[in-house]
């Protein structure tokens, strides 16, 4: 047997479910920024644009480091990413200042379909005249006139070391280079 006061516990618990939506319940809900937010390892490229290639927002992942050779690897897979893609434009943004030029860059993926960028793993960082560097093996495959086609190359990235004058874009990891075998 209940008593009163239980009972109209219940029964208030009971209504609470069945009130009426306050006014701001029913509007619409807000609308989405026009830009999705940018995770602090987002790659940068050379001219300070974020290339936007990291996963849906409902993905949560740890902070990394941006002078670390992780972010160099998500860097590398960013760019893996893109050219499988079929965003070259995209990818060629994340080369540095002293990429080759576009053409270039074109004619190394010209006439190859079902595109894929595949990389290894960084090597270790090396310093000099306040940059580092790191190596990272790249395959690209594809097909071409039927056949499977398959390159080997070096990516190579840089970052400028924590230097007076030196920009954001700049003291984070770009790919200085692809030396095609």
């Amino acid at each position: 047997m209940m008593n009163n006061s239980t009972k109209a516990l219940l029964i208030a618990l009971s209504l609470s479910g069945c009130s009426k939506p306050s006014p701001r319940q029913t509007s619409a809900p807000p609308a989405p920024p026009a830009v999705a937010p940018v995770s602090p390892s987002a790659p940068i490229a050379p001219t300070g644009r974020v290339v936007s290639v990291a996963p849906p927002a409902t993905a949560t992942r740890p902070t990394i480091d941006p002078k670390s050779n992780e972010a160099a690897q998500e860097l590398i897979h960013s760019f893996a990413r893109l050219i499988d893609a079929g965003r070259f434009d995209d990818a060629y943004m994340l080369l540095g200042p002293n990429a080759p030029p576009r053409a270039d860059f074109d004619r190394q993926f010209a006439g190859l379909s079902h595109t894929r960028a595949t990389p290894g793993t960084a090597g270790d960082q090396e310093g000099a005249a306040g940059s580092i560097y790191v190596s990272v093996p790249l395959t690209i495959s594809g097909e071409q006139g039927g056949k499977h086609i398959e390159r080997s190359a070096v990516a190579v990235l840089r970052r400028v070391n924590d230097v007076p004058g030196s920009t954001e874009a700049q003291r984070h990891w770009h790919i200085e280079r692809i030396d095609w075998k």
